[in-house]
């Protein structure tokens, strides 16, 4: 029987990271080690699927980080991570430092030094604001119109809503990837100031998000205005639920595993997963 594949998974108990747990107890060829490395204030144990896991909080996580990897590098250890915006250079430091691949959907921290982080390292990563697949075909799909087309939309309006459910603190990660694409084609894009983040659950009723879905979702919508306001275009996607997001996950822990044995200091987008 092959050896089981140890993955690391960092977050719990947060909602996306406890989702891969479960979902990766199910894999026969993967099996999640018994440590994570979690916020301030949290219980001491997570009851998974895979079975009880130790939490640990930040003081402790570069003692636990070495241990680990010593203890499961040989093995082929992979990480998962699904920590906290302002925990994500901290940790993605630790996983280079002790030369641990790993994959990250956290969004948060700044994206030039965690790739730089990656590029000075040893190890491969997957780093990617957004893990589910038809939103980054989307993203590409945008990314072609705007190489094709720059500057086709100067001084366009844009006006961006994303809606998430409370828990989640920071400003949606893909409305500001595409955002900053849409910059390409010539649109006045400011960055988070011309994006209304909504975390309010009356609000999000009403923009019709289902009542099962209100503890995790991602609803955006894109609107673009002409200059002299009489052309309107406009795109939207709505993500109900986690799965998506849990699929891209493990599809980009996969492609990282293909890549033992080759030349780390590699990071990798979620367009390099889906294209193989």
């Amino acid at each position: 029987m092959e050896k089981k594949i140890p993955v690391m998974i960092n977050g719990l108990p947060g909602n996306m990271a406890s989702l891969v747990e479960s979902t990766l107890s199910m894999k026969p060829n993967f099996e999640a080690v018994t440590v994570s490395l979690s916020g301030p204030e949290i219980d001491r144990w997570h009851k998974g699927k895979s079975g009880d896991i130790q939490l640990y909080e930040p003081c402790k996580h570069k003692e636990v980080m070495t241990e680990v990897a010593e203890q499961w590098r040989d093995s082929g250890l992979v990480i998962i991570d699904f920590t906290q915006p302002d925990a994500i250079e901290d940790n993605v430091r630790l996983y280079c430092e002790n030369r641990i691949p790993f994959v990250t959907g956290t969004t948060g921290g700044n994206r030039d030094a965690l790739s730089k982080m990656v590029e000075d390292s040893k190890i491969s990563a997957v780093i990617a604001p957004n893990m589910s697949v038809p939103i980054v075909m989307l993203m590409d799909m945008i990314m072609f119109a705007a190489t094709s087309y720059p500057g086709a939309l100067k001084d366009w309006e844009i006006r961006i809503v994303e809606s998430h459910q409370v828990s989640k603190k920071d400003v949606s990660g893909t409305a500001l990837a595409i955002g900053e694409v849409l910059n390409e084609l010539g649109v006045n894009y400011c960055g988070p100031n011309n994006i209304r983040a909504v975390r309010d659950e009356i609000e999000q009723r009403i923009m019709g998000v289902p009542e099962f879905a209100l503890g995790g979702h991602g609803w955006h919508k894109y609107s673009l205005i002409s200059p002299d306001s009489n052309v309107k275009l406009g795109f939207e996607h709505n993500i109900n639920g986690r799965d998506t997001y849990v699929n891209g996950t493990l599809l980009a822990l996969n492609f990282l595993v293909k890549l033992r044995g080759e030349t780390g200091g590699k990071c990798y987008s979620m367009k390099n997963v889906m294209q193989g």
